[in-house]
């Protein structure tokens, strides 16, 4: 019987129309009256119960002959591209690839917020609620065999409306869209991961989506399945060896290293039920990636449709639930043992301490990060497909038109999911906004709403009180469904967008998702830093207190603080390591003084180019500190590991990089007194003891001081305080363990005000840097240019311009001889320049005064805060570089006239013990 209408044909009487019949008669179809394989619906019970359309099919419409399993099977008999023809077992493998997925290993993180047993209960209750809709949606489309898809299905359900079919059809589409982008995103990540390659993410994006469409193109579910099979093995292997090897590892990754927040540190903590201090929005989202991994429905009336016999539909469905709730619950909770609350990641992955275990656990899950983007793609794209050519010889047959127009409409979902991809890059987010929009509809109210209204068909009015108990508790359960569908779209969507929110505030919504953070990160979004990339991290520019202008001001009259822990800090130690350093740099470090500090350059060998440049200090008699440019930091690493192998006494050298440890430059005239006020409140010592005295403590000098930060909870620990800094002004670096790195930055800025102390960013530090005459690489300096080019022959020790014996001597020894004592003298050098008119920026053309000839080209410049002027610094032809030489330069195409100045262009006041020992 349809709906609102009781059925006599038993007895041959008259049918009474209902709603939907009087606005559109149609004669009726026997077939269409009758179930899968011919089962009569209006006598065939189903589990006891009866079978009754909603509605005829032309509320669809579809026409109203054909509709039939049996003979739509027949009608494909000579098709070459036949769909009704899945198994219920490779209905199983789709299903299996479609939940067995990567979204596995956001659970520890799901376990982490809610605890260890409610996230084990709300596994359990969310498999048990999917199993139950999933029913549903089989009885539905059981007893209507011609839907197609979910937006048919939704049609129906909500009595024939055509703006539900297109809403439903939106949503279907976005939903898709959305799994596809999560995977183009997550793959990128992976060749990221896999290959250390310096591509962005966006190049890795494109790949991913091409070898995606590609994989794509196969038109019938049944191909598809046997690439499922192979996805849900290998899904299935990876998340079983990444809870292997976070079980037999040592330690997860970033075990006691303090980490970003500080964090990081102890023995995993594994909570039991929710921690104290989990906020609504952090618990639910949670609760949604749960839920998303569960929730499937959206594909399964597609499924279905393609089924050759749809009765069997459950043994698909119960085979990949019982496999769910165990691989789900035991994955989750056991690489949340292993990783605890401080060190788990989304995706867990992330979390495995060791680079091998990483890359060979993540490796196995290849097929699933292309399949299941591929599985959702075919999903749309026959949705757009079969309405396009349904009825046609191109949907069944092998045409140009209906394989190029297949391959078209997957390439603009795929171009549509790379922009998703790019557009929302947080995991976690894309996860939960996905469910809370769309997994609240197809995974609860559609079909609370669907069984309710089979219910009523079967037993017509007042069939709640027909059935007694099991009609009141099911309308009480199914209501209960469609409440938990709006809490997520309503609730679950406040919490995502709150989410992405405080993503956009943190200035991080739209970079490229691999970019590091330092250990102050919070500590910069916290007082307004608008974050910026910067040598692969996300760095701030400047601040919401002061412009760039008025921040590089307050650093010369007062006293700012930089983060500059995006720098790499190096160890180097053992009986060979003085050895090592003298062969790569021109530096003599074993005439250094323990606890001086000198600045050098890493060196190509044969060319004596700048592979980076670098302050080394001398810590001990073969140990030494580093630090180097985070944006050198892959060529630098690669350099030193090269340099380390290739020496003879390799074994004799011990080189750590530390990783997650701070380094804070606080900078100023006021920075002695802040920096000596802040240590007398941590009761700080030297390493013997004694008090500390900062006046003793000289530019390119040194000093290890143990703090005992006020009310931090960090355990007393030292912190290593060199003077000296990168803007000309008096001023402390300071390397920080993790620890200590935000509870002393902290406690700097509380100790010293408002008044005295302002946080500072990258805008202010590249113009005090520029006055101070110094170079920044990748601008100033690069693999090409030597140190005598880049006028920086002082950190060529006396004692190496007679022996050499570092790489590149040959070119750097005769460079420093003038041509006429038998030398070459360098090429070009670099130069300072004061500019009239507009400021000259990097790459303008330096030309001679006589005419338009180059000679040169600015390597960086901008207007001079201090001085009022126009600044500048490049390189010139030998011989054009002499103070008061005049030449012109070319900004915007126009000639602007342009002095050779000394630099530092504003005098530098290091506090020297003697006068030589800064760099002149």
């Amino acid at each position: 019987m349809a709906l609102g209408r009781k059925s006599t044909a038993a007895s041959g009487g008259s049918n009474k129309s209902s709603s939907l019949d009087e606005k559109r008669e149609l004669p009726r179809d026997p077939a269409l009256e009758t179930g899968v394989d011919g089962y009569d619906v209006e006598k065939t019970e189903e589990r006891g119960r009866k079978m009754s359309r909603l509605g005829p099919p032309s509320a669809i419409g579809i026409k109203a002959d054909g509709n039939l399993v049996g003979k739509q099977v027949e009608s494909e008999a000579g098709n070459a591209i036949k769909y009704r023809t899945c198994s219920w077992q490779k209905t199983a493998a789709l299903l299996f690839s479609e939940y067995i997925c990567l979204a596995i290993m956001s659970f520890p993180y799901s376990y982490s917020v809610l605890g260890l047993v409610p996230g084990l209960i709300v596994t359990v209750c969310v498999a048990g609620l999917v199993l139950y809709t999933s029913l549903i949606v089989w009885e539905f489309c059981l007893r209507h065999p011609e839907i197609r898809d979910v937006c048919d299905l939704g049609q129906m359900l909500f009595y024939g409306w055509r703006w539900v079919w297109y809403a439903t059809a939106v949503m279907f589409l976005l939903n898709n869209t959305f799994i596809q982008g999560l995977h183009v995103l997550t793959g990128a990540k992976y060749l990221n991961t896999m290959t250390n390659h310096s591509m962005c993410t966006i190049g890795f994006s494109v790949i991913m989506a091409i070898i995606s469409w590609v994989c794509s193109l196969p038109r019938t579910f049944d191909t598809l399945s046997k690439l499922a099979t192979l996805s849900a093995f290998f899904t299935f292997v990876s998340v079983i060896l990444a809870a292997v090897f976070a079980g037999i590892e040592a330690h997860p990754k970033g075990y006691n290293t303090g980490g970003p927040k500080g964090k990081l540190v102890g023995e995993p903590i594994v909570y039991a039920i929710a921690p104290s201090g989990t906020t609504f929005v952090s618990g639910m989202n949670a609760f949604l990636n749960i839920s998303y991994t569960f929730i499937g429905q959206i594909t399964l009336p597609s499924f279905i449709a393609e089924m050759k016999e749809p009765k069997d539909f459950p043994k698909a469905l119960w085979a990949v639930t019982i496999a769910e709730i165990i691989v789900f619950s035991l994955v989750g909770a056991i690489v949340y043992a292993y990783t605890g609350t401080q060190y788990n990641t989304a995706p867990a992955f992330g979390s495995l301490g060791n680079e091998l275990y990483l890359k060979v656990s993540f490796s196995f899950m290849i097929p699933t990060l292309i399949f299941l983007g591929v599985l959702y793609a075919s999903v749309s794209a026959r949705f757009v497909f079969f309405r396009i050519f349904d009825g046609t010889r191109h949907k069944g047959s092998h045409t140009v038109v209906g394989w190029a127009s297949w391959a078209g409409i997957l390439a603009v979902t795929w171009i549509v999911a790379f922009i998703v991809a790019e557009v929302i890059p947080f995991f976690s987010d894309l996860l939960s906004l996905m469910s809370s929009l769309f997994d609240s509809f197809f995974g609860f109210i559609f079909w609370g709403t669907a069984y309710i209204r089979m219910r009523k068909a079967d037993y017509g009015p007042g069939w709640v009180t027909k059935r007694g108990i099991r009609g009141i508790a099911g309308l009480i359960f199914n209501i209960f469904i469609i409440l938990i569908g709006l809490y997520m779209l309503t609730a679950g969507t406040y919490a995502t967008v709150q989410s992405i929110v405080d993503n956009y505030r943190a200035g991080v919504f739209g970079q490229d998702s691999t970019l590091k953070r330092t250990g102050l990160y919070d500590l910069h979004v916290q007082h307004g830093g608008k974050m910026v990339p910067f040598g692969g991290f996300s760095m701030p520019v400047q601040y919401s207190d002061l412009s760039v202008g008025e921040s590089h001001a307050w650093t010369r009259e007062k006293a700012s603080l930089f983060d500059v822990g995006h720098m790499v800090q190096h160890r180097l130690s053992g009986p060979a390591a003085s050895v090592l350093l003298e062969k790569v740099t021109p530096s003599s470090v074993t005439a250094l003084p323990n606890y001086q500090s000198t600045l050098s350059c890493l060196l190509h060998p044969g060319t004596g180019g700048i592979v980076d440049d670098t302050v080394i200090a001398r810590l001990g008699p073969e140990t030494f500190y580093l630090v180097t440019n985070a944006a050198c930091r892959s060529k630098d690493l690669a350099y030193l590991k090269e340099q380390i192998t290739a020496s003879p006494d390799s074994s004799h050298i011990d080189w750590q990089v530390l990783d997650n440890w701070g380094l804070i430059a606080l900078q100023g005239p006021l920075s002695v007194e802040i920096l000596h006020d802040a240590l007398a409140a941590a009761k700080a010592t030297d390493l013997e003891g004694n008090e500390f005295d900062l006046q003793a403590l000289y530019f390119g000098q040194c000093k290890h001081f143990i703090v005992d930060v006020p009310s931090s909870g960090a355990a007393p620990a030292p912190i290593m305080v060199s003077r000296g800094g990168y803007t000309g002004e008096d001023g402390f670096e300071i390397s920080l363990p993790p620890p200590l790195t935000r509870a002393f930055t902290e406690h700097l800025l509380r100790n010293a005000g408002e008044g005295k102390l302002r946080l500072a960013g990258l805008g202010a530090r590249d113009s005090l840097r520029l006055e101070a005459g110094m170079c920044l690489y990748g601008h100033d300096l690069d693999d090409t240019t030597t140190p005598v080019e880049a006028g920086l022959s002082w950190v060529i020790h006396k004692d190496r311009r007679i022996g050499g014996g570092f790489h590149g001597d040959g070119v750097i020894l005769r460079e420093l001889k003038p041509i006429k004592d038998g030398g070459t003298g360098p090429a070009r050098r670099r130069i300072g320049l004061v500019v009239e008119g507009a400021p000259a920026r990097e790459g303008a053309k330096i030309v001679g005064t006589d005419g338009d000839e180059e000679v040169g080209h600015v390597t960086s410049g901008c207007p001079s805060p201090t001085l009022g002027k126009n600044i500048a610094m490049g390189y010139v032809k030998n011989g054009l570089h002499k103070v008061g030489t005049e030449l012109g330069v070319l900004v915007r195409g126009k000639r602007r006239k342009g002095v050779v100045t000394k630099m530092p262009f504003v005098a530098s006041k290091y506090w020297k013990q003697a006068a030589g020992t800064a760099p002149g």
